[in-house]
């Protein structure tokens, strides 16, 4: 009996132990706030479960917005993540020293379109925060940059304000990381997929810009806006995702016709100089990333 009762409290105390490891594990990265519509998070090893606001959000958490969802992400070193409709983000890594502002961020865009506005931690380090996306990803220098993502081609703005912060986006190519610089509002890059390098910088209609921060705008969150770029549309302007994709789709489209009219300049040009390689020179002028 003796040995039996003693079995009984050493099971109970490791389930205690285990329960308070597990707790200790579970690091908290930020809180859910403005939550609209239907949100979803998963947390390791529970399933799925609505989400409010005012919820913590833990490291290794991933959050999913349904057609109607939007919120924002608020981490504790004042980094903001906005989620429009139909999204969905990882925080893959968190850590922060209220002390001295060190710390790491990295997180990853699933899908939909989104907004970043970097924190403390990318304020004083930038190497330190990451967000990757279905393919390539984003360098902070501290500033409010968009997103929006269909498939594994995704378009990314820099959003503003001016001559505050800039983001470098890259991507593996052929084992090589290839990226561009961008330090403008307004301007941005698509990275079209996996070992396809980040089309050349260029600049996005004030009308688009109003349709992406439209997405994501939400009533009562105007600080954000403050800090990256006050750009955001009154709450009851709505805009369709599939608008959103078929913006970053009409912008791939162009940016491949502007391509391909400087690689026709460039092989005329060069036939031009050097008439004798006419039959040689046609293939070193390909496209990088043309669609179908």
């Amino acid at each position: 009996m003796k040995k039996i009762i003693l079995s009984g409290f050493l099971m109970a105390a490791f389930f205690f132990l285990g329960a308070d490891l597990l707790q200790a594990q579970a690091v908290q990265a930020g809180v859910a706030a403005a939550v609209q519509g239907e949100v979803k998070i998963t947390t390791a090893g529970s399933p799925a479960r609505v989400l409010k606001s005012g919820e913590q959000v833990l490291m290794g958490d991933t959050i999913e917005t349904e057609a109607d969802g939007k919120l924002q992400i608020l981490l504790l070193d004042q980094t903001v993540f906005t989620l429009g409709p139909l999204s969905a983000i990882t925080i893959d890594e968190f850590v922060y020293d209220p002390a001295n502002d060190d710390g790491k961020v990295k997180a990853s865009m699933l899908k939909g379109i989104f907004r970043v506005v970097s924190g403390k931690v990318a304020h004083k380090k930038p190497e330190n925060m990451v967000v990757d996306l279905p393919a390539g990803s984003i360098g902070f220098r501290g500033t409010n940059v968009g997103g929006i993502i269909d498939g594994q081609k995704t378009m990314i703005v820099l959003l503003g304000p001016v001559g505050v912060g800039r983001i470098y986006v890259t991507n593996t190519v052929n084992g090589e990381v290839i990226g561009v610089d961008i330090d403008e509002a307004g301007n941005a890059t698509i990275v079209d997929g996996p070992n396809s390098g980040p089309v050349p910088v260029f600049q996005v209609s004030q009308a688009d810009l109003d349709r992406i921060t439209s997405a994501l705008g939400q009533p009562g969150t105007g600080g954000t806006g403050d800090s990256g770029g006050n750009m955001d549309l009154p709450p009851n302007t709505s805009v369709d995702t599939q608008e959103l994709i078929n913006i970053l789709n009409t912008m791939d489209l162009m940016n491949q016709h502007t391509d391909d009219n400087a690689q026709d300049e460039a092989r005329n040009n060069a036939l031009e100089n050097h008439p004798s390689d006419e039959g040689g020179k046609g293939d070193d002028y390909g496209g990088d990333y043309n669609l179908e």
